[in-house]
Order: structure tokens, then sequence, then C-alpha cells
């Protein structure tokens, strides 16, 4: 490890041979510390790249070992007597709210994780993404655009485009992978780094916390009254053994009465994947709107309004979907970030170390 001062003496190259030497040792979490003050510091879109680009490489030579025979967490039931979801402010958020939160409530939403400058920041990041992305789709991109999009050649695929325009045609708004963004890619894991993220996430799972290429994801969802999405369940494909929990910020007013579209979501504390693709499902990952009748007979369905900055908390086997109303006007921003144990990370998913 340096100092700041060593860092602020030392040349680019200096860092750049330190990361190495640490790269070569598999001493990947201090090579990503080294890489990111020198960002900080010294910023360039190429290291910026090649820190993404550690990232994506590092989980695969790293012996993660056993999962901890430990799961899922024990926690205190401190919500027991609510009705639908847990409810805590950021002071409240630490492994035994979370775990009280997801494991016993069906969901936890923290209000105020992220400040007013946090969600103005991640925003403008967001749009920025979604039009050099546009752009170069086009053959029109500009300077700076690829320090906002560009793809690292570990990574294939892209996330699904409801409602885009077809493929490779883009639009202001939809969904991009994070990892699709080298700048929102550092600027996101410092931010989680800030929130202690990694901390709070390796005490829930009893072991290192990973992100995915694929189930890291920004989001600018536009106002569909006539539209109704597909209730869904991220366990049906992420795959058996997993242990997750995912972190859905909202960057914008949504959901309630909000002129923006929310969540619907159960807050069911039942731990089973539901039969899809019957009871009237439009598609074969959904949940058919005949057996979510019949499952919110007992566990409703909520509609929470969100302020900027607010997150919410569930594992996979929460049931929920995109909340679109008549009443909506406004666009809607936020970003979705799964979590994965390490020791069980799907490799589909393509897991990232952060």
């Amino acid at each position: 490890m340096f100092t700041n001062s060593q860092a602020h003496s030392d040349t680019a190259g200096d860092v750049l041979q330190r990361a190495d030497h640490l790269l070569q040792n598999a001493d990947f979490a201090a090579a990503l510390d080294c890489l990111s003050q020198e960002q900080v510091q010294r910023p360039s879109p190429e290291l910026e790249q090649k820190i993404l680009d550690i990232r994506l490489a590092a989980y695969a030579q790293v012996d993660w070992g056993n999962k901890p025979e430990q799961w899922p967490p024990s926690h205190d039931d401190r919500f027991a007597a609510n009705k639908g979801l847990a409810e805590i402010e950021r002071s409240e958020l630490d492994c035994e709210s979370l775990a009280a939160g997801v494991i016993g409530a069906g969901g936890l939403i923290v209000r105020g994780l992220l400040n007013e400058q946090q969600v103005d920041d991640l925003k403008t990041g967001i749009d920025n993404t979604l039009l050099a992305r546009r752009r170069l789709s086009q053959g029109e991109g500009e300077a700076g655009d690829e320090r906002w999009y560009s793809r690292s050649e570990r990574i294939a695929g892209g996330p699904a485009q409801f409602g885009s325009l077809g493929a490779q045609q883009y639009s202001d708004h939809g969904s991009v992978w994070a990892a699709d963004s080298p700048k929102m890619a550092f600027e996101l894991t410092a931010l989680y780094a800030r929130l202690g993220l990694q901390h709070l996430l390796a005490n829930y799972f009893g072991e290192p916390a990973m992100l995915s290429v694929k189930k890291w994801v920004l989001r600018k969802v536009k106002p569909n009254p006539e539209q109704q999405a597909g209730w869904h369940q991220d366990g049906r494909f992420l795959g058996a053994g997993i242990r997750t929990v995912n972190m859905w910020i909202a960057l914008s007013e949504c959901g309630g009465d909000a002129a923006a579209p929310g969540m619907d979501i159960v807050a069911d504390r039942n731990k089973v994947i539901h039969q899809t693709g019957t009871h009237g499902a439009p598609f074969d990952w959904t949940v058919g709107p005949g057996l979510v009748d019949q499952i919110t007979r007992e566990s409703p369905a909520l509609n929470p309004q969100f302020q900027p900055g607010d997150a919410l908390f569930f594992d996979q086997y929460n049931l929920h979907r995109t909340g679109f109303y008549p009443h909506h006007r406004h666009y809607r921003y936020a970003v979705e970030s799964w979590f994965f144990a390490a020791s069980c990370a799907p490799q589909k998913q393509m897991p990232l170390l952060f």
C-alpha cells in the first residue's frame, strides 16, 4: 500500500509499474486501489478502461473457496410486526437490518441512501452513457463518447431493450450495462466503497461479494401508461444454489402518486420460485396474472413511493415488475446492482470484482 503523499510524487509510470507487480502476485484488490487513487489524481480514459478490465478478469483468477455453511444469515426478525416491506433510514443500515429486511420481510427500503449531489451526478452519467451509445451506434461518435460507452473485449451480449427501436437502434432511454461504461463503472464502484458496501455485504454473505456484468444496469425508463410489465423473479433464471441481494436505487421520484413509474412488488416472506409461463403469462419467464392473484391474497402487491436516492434491497425470490400507471408522465432513472457471494456467483452472469 502507498500513501497519498507518495501518490502525488510518483509518475503515472511508477504507479502502473507498482500495479503490475501487484497483479503478478494476484493481489487484485491492492492493484485496483493503487490504480483508482491514480485515476482520481490524474484521470485518464485509458486507465479507467484498465481498471474495469482488471475487475472483469480478476474473478476467474482467484480461488474463492467453499460456501460458508451458515446461510441464510441469522437475524432478529425486527420487522415481524410490519405489513409489507421493511423500511429504515440510511443511518440504520447494517448487516442485521439488511438480513431482517431481505430475509425476514421480503425486502428492505433504505431512505436517503444517496444525497442530492450523488443522485444528480448519476442521472447525468446515465444520460451521457445513453447519448454516447446512440451516437456511436450511428457512426456519429464525438470526442469523449468512448469514455461513456465502450464495450470491453471481455464482454458479449447486452441487456434487453423493451420498447426499443430494434437491434442497434438506440434512443435516449432504455437500459445499459454499467460495465459498458468505463466512466460509470469507475464512479459507481467508488461510490459503493464510500457507502461501505464491501464490508456490509461481506458480513451479510460471510464472504466477499461480487458484482456481475449482466445484472449491473443503468436504467432510464420511459413512462408507458398503456403497458403492463411482466411479473418475475430473478431467481427464475439466475440459477440454483446462489446467494444474492439486489440494490435498486431510485434516482427519480417514482412509484405511488409520483409521475414516474416505480416498482410493483410483493413483500412475500416465502422463499419459493413460482411457476412461470402459466395462468395467462405473456412470456415463459413471467408469472401469470392468475397466479399473481393467488399469491397476493396473502401478500398484497405494493407500489411504494420512492424519493431520489432511496434504495430497495431484495433477493432472488422477490416477485416484482416495473409499475406502469395512467398518471405517469416522467422518465424514471435508476441503478440496479445485483451482488453475489463470491464462492457461488453464477458464471453466466459474468462476475466482476468491486
